[in-house]
């Protein structure tokens, strides 16, 4: 069995708990407020930038030249993620890049992001590209869930580029890229290092559903 399908297993039934989330409802619906949403583009700014600095250093630490390439392509899609969806949607709230940088990163966040950097360092090459994976795949999985569930209200809803970025093929390519890559560096670990990374990735799927419990309440004075 490859890793994936273990870290699937484990990570669905926290994926199918977030595919219930008031806040990803209202964006379905289109009853999100302005102000929430703009919010949490800041905050999902601040951490894709954070988001492509651990896979920075998980390309100095990859020796194996397939693994440097497939890494240097996951980060142009991420980075291409942050020009195509990120920018021009702060732009459209009215808050420049600039604006978004100088913005505090709020705690559900910061421990998310602070919590990848530690499995990376503590454990290496392996479960840095794992923690950096269940985000992708979730927002995968979470995304087609919703916009399945709301089909009927999706296409009038302000949010539906949100939807369609994270639904389409292209992302959902980079997403397989990640998984594909993950499987041929794991190949034939022992089963307290598949162990690890699943309690990683599942760390990590909760983490996710904390940020949108934290995301409802609107922005956090820390």
């Amino acid at each position: 069995m490859k890793l994936s399908d273990s870290l699937y297993s484990i990570a669905r039934p926290l994926w199918d708990v977030a595919s219930e989330k008031k806040f990803l409802a209202q964006m379905a619906d289109g009853t999100l407020s302005q102000e929430l949403f703009r919010n949490y583009m800041i905050q999902d700014y601040l951490y894709l930038k954070e988001y492509i600095d651990i896979l920075n250093k998980i390309l100095k630490l990859a020796e194996d030249d397939e693994l440097r390439t497939h890494v240097k392509d996951i980060i142009n899609e991420v980075e291409k993620e942050l020009e195509v969806v990120h920018i021009p949607t702060l732009k459209s709230l009215g808050v420049d890049a600039s604006e978004a940088d100088n913005c505090k990163q709020e705690k559900a966040f910061a421990d998310y992001i602070k919590y990848m950097n530690s499995s990376l360092e503590e454990h290496g090459l392996r479960a840095g590209i794992t923690s950096l994976l269940q985000c992708s795949w979730n927002y995968a999985y979470v995304a087609k869930k919703v916009s399945d569930k709301y089909a009927d209200t999706l296409e009038a809803s302000p949010y539906k580029s949100w939807f369609d970025a994270y639904t389409g093929p292209e992302y959902n390519e980079a997403n397989q890229l990640w998984i594909d890559t993950l499987d041929k560096e794991t190949e034939g670990i022992d089963e307290t290092e598949k162990e690890k990374l699943c309690n990683i990735f599942k760390k990590c799927a909760e983490f996710e559903n904390g940020l949108w419990d934290a995301l409802a309440k609107g922005p956090q004075n820390n």
